[in-house]
């Protein structure tokens, strides 16, 4: 069985078109969809009425806990072999589920995997990220994939070519697809991130039980973008940076971390309309300019 989980916070409506679009391309009935409502307004939540069914739950949070804790409540509901994790942006186009599944139990050394990112105009979109770190800062992704292609797969042209599952450092969070049994052995998200950066620790954590993440070409999914941060947008890019230094010094050593954190307030010290994010990347602790707080 596969468990569905769907972090609402004040989207409804798109959730409710999310939830609609796995009852109508879902072609195996063996799935529940757990909608986890993050401490919506309550005519937001109002919203959700209706929904409730014996294949969908609805678990309401008090308060707005993060992406990670709501998922983590989520998934403590769920009862299936594998966890769905869809923002609730995200809609199904075609059963993308039921073959990733597949592919999943027949290769036991993927950890999770997703369907490449379709816009709303057709096109496909960039499904999976490179390592984050300093040399993502200082050269960004387009010089590091022409200088080392084996090791920087080129995002733009490996999904228009390859037909087979394509291993990558990490892969976008709004469509992850894990065996329920490897999420949990790996921690399931780290609930001080509060948003931003979940798929990149949680891809370290993979990496480290020799699991890979993996993207699958032939099938796709539509995402509509960033709609639950978009009224909030100066607090989600703070959060943005709150969730990377954080990320970031949980792998690496203090000497490192603070090269880290020092090219980041260089780069906004250019960057007059950002400097409001100067007293995060300046902190020695960062968590405590989280949203959470």
């Amino acid at each position: 069985m596969v468990s569905f989980v769907i972090l609402n916070f004040n989207s409804s409506l798109l959730t409710k078109k999310c939830i609609a679009s796995i009852q109508e391309f879902m072609t195996d009935d063996n799935y529940e969809i757990i909608v986890v409502d993050n401490g919506s307004r309550p005519e937001e939540f109002a919203l959700l009425d209706g929904q409730e069914s014996e294949s969908c739950h609805i678990v309401r949070m008090d308060v707005n806990t993060g992406f990670g804790t709501g998922n983590i409540m989520g998934a403590s509901h769920a009862q299936g072999d594998y966890l769905c994790f869809l923002n609730s942006d995200v809609f199904l186009v075609e059963d993308c589920v039921t073959p990733l599944c597949r592919y999943l139990d027949s290769h036991p050394d993927a950890g999770c995997i997703t369907p490449v990112q379709q816009k709303a105009d057709g096109r496909r979109s960039r499904s999976f990220r490179h390592d984050t770190g300093i040399w993502h800062e200082l050269v960004g992704d387009s010089i590091r994939e022409r200088l080392f292609p084996k090791k920087y797969p080129p995002r733009d042209s490996i999904l228009k070519k390859s037909t087979e599952p394509v291993s990558v450092m990490q892969i976008n969070g709004s469509f992850m697809l894990f065996p329920a049994k490897k999420f949990w052995a790996i921690g399931g998200f780290d609930t001080s991130i509060f948003l931003y950066y979940e798929e990149y620790d949680l891809a370290k954590r993979l990496q480290m039980k020799g699991w890979k993440r993996m993207v699958h070409p032939q099938y796709t999914f539509l995402h509509v973008h960033d709609a639950s941060t978009s009224a909030i947008r100066k607090q989600a890019l703070r959060e943005n940076y709150v969730s990377k230094i954080y990320t970031y010094k949980k792998y690496h050593g203090g000497f490192t971390s603070l090269i880290f954190q020092t090219i980041l307030t260089i780069q906004l010290l250019f960057k007059p309309q950002k400097w409001y994010i100067l007293p995060v990347v300046m902190s020695r602790h960062v968590l405590s300019h989280s949203m959470r707080f």
